[in-house]
């Protein structure tokens, strides 16, 4: 199961944003006991650096960024990628690339905050706590097909939680 997070969710997970980064943080964890190949697009590196930029040195910041290279698989942003977000019904033109770099690279679901901006998205889309309910079992006893047309993201960076 390949698991894409979106760029809000690397952020809850990296700052530790309150209340949201217990579910990321537990659902990152989940989908490492359950072998889930956990995914970012390197598009998100560049936005995760710029938005943390204030809150983090330099230094410690690219220190966390180089840390989840370490968890995360890192999907390319291609032409063909921002030539399929440009022509898509996305109103929000990162959505899309973050989305068509999921497609591109294989992921069963996305994971984000913001399931109602991924509308037109071919792939599942759950948020970092629908996914852990999905792992925890509540609901189903099999997760694996639960997620056929739903998003898992996980979240760990190795840091004291």
């Amino acid at each position: 199961m390949k698991v894409f997070l979106d760029t809000n969710v690397v952020i809850d997970y990296l700052a530790k944003r309150q209340p949201f980064a217990e579910d990321v943080c537990q659902m990152v964890m989940l989908c490492c006991q359950k072998n889930y190949e956990l995914c970012v697009s390197s598009l998100s590196f560049a936005t995760v650096y710029y938005v943390l930029r204030k809150q983090y040195a330099h230094e410690h910041l690219l220190a966390l960024l180089s840390d989840i290279t370490g968890l995360f698989s890192i999907a390319a942003v291609d032409g063909q990628i921002v030539r399929d977000a440009l022509s898509s019904n996305f109103t929000d033109f990162e959505d899309a690339i973050q989305c068509y770099t999921a497609v591109a690279d294989n992921a069963d679901v996305i994971v984000t905050r913001n399931v109602k901006d991924f509308g037109p998205s071919p792939l599942l889309v759950k948020t970092p706590t629908e996914i852990c309910e999905l792992l925890l079992g509540y609901g189903t006893n099999d997760v694996s097909s639960s997620l056929v047309n739903e998003p898992v993201v996980p979240y760990g960076d190795g840091r004291e939680q």
